[in-house]
């Protein structure tokens, strides 16, 4: 595989333009240059191009893109993990499959069987705590017949101990990651903070006669609402009320400003 491999499919580009960076001086402006095997109309195979080239063709674009109807935007876990290291220096916290005390060869092979069953490779911690919610749930149906110090009444509280404790070091990994974050240095944190606060604005910024934007995170993403309070963005998420939030299904109250007109 080629190192430092980019890819790159905007306006007229009939596939992915595959390119990499030439090693050069660190004194000197970046070079890219086209993969072995890869055309495109707006660069030549055998010559060398810098950022200026780059920036004229996807500044345009993006422009155009930013300004389109019903924009929306998915952010995945890759954001968080680039902007932990960026400002740590170190990995994030992964959320690491952990094995239960009881019937963990079961939960973890129950737990792949329905992840390959949407479409995925393996099952992952999430994955592993559903299963064990549900097999939970089942051992306490068998237990609540049988005696106080039952087996079986042994096996629900063990495995409700080890789904806590798991649920738990889950918890606190999440926090590590937003403590790593917080402690830090000043430096680190204002440039990550900045490069989260632009790419926010970049999709955020949109005429007033254009719908909000709609911004999805493949999980509950704390390093996006930091970075929405420091750009001074208003997250509508359907739910009123600071203390005891309560979620709405309507923007009714929520969001006067795009409520629909009342018949009048």
């Amino acid at each position: 595989m080629t190192p430092n491999k980019q890819l790159l499919k905007c306006r007229d580009d009939h596939a992915p333009v595959s390119f990499c960076a030439e090693e050069g001086c660190p004194d000197q402006p970046k070079q890219f240059k086209l993969i072995e095997g890869t055309t495109c109309s707006w660069v030549k195979s055998d010559s060398p191009f810098g950022v200026e080239v780059l920036r004229s063709r996807i500044e345009p674009w993006l422009t155009a893109l930013f300004q389109s109807e019903h924009l929306s935007v998915l952010v995945g876990s890759g954001s968080t993990h680039a902007l932990h290291k960026m400002a740590a220096g170190t990995s994030l916290p992964g959320m690491v499959p952990q094995t239960m005390p009881v019937y963990g060869h079961e939960i973890s092979e129950e737990a792949k069987r329905t992840a390959k069953a949407i479409g995925r490779a393996d099952g992952n911690i999430e994955d592993r705590i559903r299963v064990a919610n549900e097999l939970l749930r089942g051992l306490e149906i068998i237990a609540s017949v049988t005696s106080e110090n039952s087996k079986e009444r042994q096996r629900v509280e063990n495995l409700r101990k080890g789904l806590t404790q798991i649920l738990n070091d889950f918890a606190a990994s999440i926090l590590e990651g937003e403590r790593g974050l917080a402690n830090a240095p000043v430096k680190q944190r204002e440039e990550t903070f900045n490069y989260l606060v632009s790419f926010l604005m970049s999709f955020a910024s949109r005429a007033g006669t254009r719908d909000r934007l709609h911004l999805f995170t493949t999980n509950y993403d704390r390093y996006i609402e930091a970075g929405a309070d420091a750009a001074g963005l208003r997250l509508v998420d359907r739910f009123v009320g600071t203390l005891a939030p309560i979620f709405r299904a309507s923007r009714l109250d929520i969001d006067l400003h795009y409520n629909p007109e009342f018949p009048r």
